[in-house]
C-alpha cells in the first residue's frame, strides 16, 4: 500500500510579547500568515514573517511553521 500526501498547506505563526500582567507573567499575541507555497525555502518563510512582524510594535518571541496535508492511499 502506497500512501501519498494531497492538499498540502503551510502557514507560519509569530508569537509576540505584548507586555506583563499584574503578576509579572508575559502576555502574548499571535498572528498567522497562511498560504505559503509548500516548496518555499524555510529561510524565505522566516524572513517574510520577520518582515510582517516588523509592522507591529511588539517583540517577536517565536515563529512556528505549520504544515497540513491529507494522507490517502495511492
Amino acid at each position: 500500500m502506497a500512501v501519498v500526501k494531497i492538499d498540502e498547506t503551510r502557514s507560519a505563526s509569530c508569537r509576540f510579547v505584548t507586555g506583563l500582567d499584574g503578576e509579572g507573567n508575559e502576555e502574548h499575541m499571535t498572528r498567522t500568515i497562511s498560504k505559503f507555497k509548500t516548496d518555499a525555502i524555510l529561510d524565505d518563510v522566516y524572513e517574510v514573517v520577520l518582515a510582517v512582524a516588523g509592522l507591529y510594535p511588539y517583540t517577536p518571541k517565536n515563529i512556528n511553521l505549520n504544515e497540513r496535508c491529507e494522507l490517502t492511499e495511492a
